[in-house]
């Protein structure tokens, strides 16, 4: 499926979830971001950590990759994967030092600690805001794994972020944070969602959820949410939903607040973005946000 498409890439996010792959291609000039492609496929089976660790299964992906390329004219030159959550976990600490240096210092040691005698199995990165540090750990063997695969899908410049990142990300650069004190953002796939609080435009908490074929979904979604909420006593303003908009419009009138669409490029021009809904285009809120890492990083 493609929603529109034209040019060449100057970064591209790829989001795999289940049998889904996602691809956004976007291009910064000097009169801003522009997409170039949002499209997606289907692969034969999930594509789970499992199958990153299987020779044949990457290459099964890079061929269906590199087929998307060539169908829509854009090459990998610059990519950035979606990490699977089952590959490394993430932590929130508060902030109790002055500098950002000695911010990081404790950040590290504190990872240190979480993972004791497993550290040097471990690639850790820290991601901070006024309140609070984020550790991200992720096995050496899985980013070894996203490397293989990028050689093979003939990735030049290759990097990985996790799921809630890039989320965070594309309603950044949408311009969707700035409107409410407290707000939830919702990317609802088949079995999965994230969710996360921001506070003032910031990220505050994050969380995930997820449920089997003959679980309620919508309930699922509703604990997360009432979790997160109620842990970090927040009085929510709206939420902005994302991926199967469906379940965050329903998850919306159960929280009692306001809905909207997470459109990942609503700060484009409207005439770049062809025919594609801002519900079509929230499904691509993950890629979207991979590739903006590309075109700052």
């Amino acid at each position: 499926m493609r929603l529109f498409g034209f040019g060449r890439t100057k970064a591209t996010g790829i989001h795999i979830s289940g049998q889904t792959v996602r691809v956004a291609a976007l291009d910064a000039g000097r009169a801003g971001i522009r997409p170039l492609v949002l499209a997606a496929d289907e692969l034969e089976q999930s594509f789970d950590p499992v199958a990153l660790g299987d020779k044949q299964q990457r290459q099964g992906l890079a061929a269906k990759l590199a087929a998307l390329a060539a169908t829509y004219n854009f090459d990998y030159s610059n990519a950035c994967f979606a990490l699977d959550r089952r590959l490394g976990f993430i932590q929130r600490r508060p902030l109790v030092a002055g500098t950002e240096h000695e911010n990081r210092e404790q950040l590290l040691w504190e990872s240190e600690q979480i993972l004791a005698g497993e550290t040097k199995d471990f690639s850790c990165d820290f991601v901070l805001t006024s309140q609070w540090g984020f550790v991200v750990a992720v096995r050496h063997r899985a980013l070894d794994y996203y490397r293989a695969l990028g050689k093979k899908t003939a990735i030049g410049r290759l990097d990985v972020d996790i799921v809630p990142f890039a989320l965070y990300n594309a309603s950044e650069c949408a311009n969707l944070l700035t409107k409410d004190k407290f707000s939830l953002l919702l990317y609802a796939d088949v079995d999965e969602a994230w969710l996360l609080l921001i506070e003032e435009g910031e990220l505050a908490a994050l969380a995930s959820c997820v449920w089997e074929e003959e679980d309620d979904a919508p309930e699922a979604l509703a604990g997360a949410a009432r979790k997160l909420l109620s842990d970090n006593g927040s009085d929510l303003q709206r939420l902005w939903g994302a991926g199967i908009v469906y379940w965050s419009e329903g998850l919306a009138a159960h929280l009692g607040v306001p809905h909207s669409i997470l459109d990942p490029l609503a700060a484009i021009n409207p005439r770049l973005l062809g025919s594609a809904t801002p519900a079509q285009r929230s499904a691509y809120a993950i890629a979207v946000g991979l590739a903006q890492r590309g075109l700052v990083g």
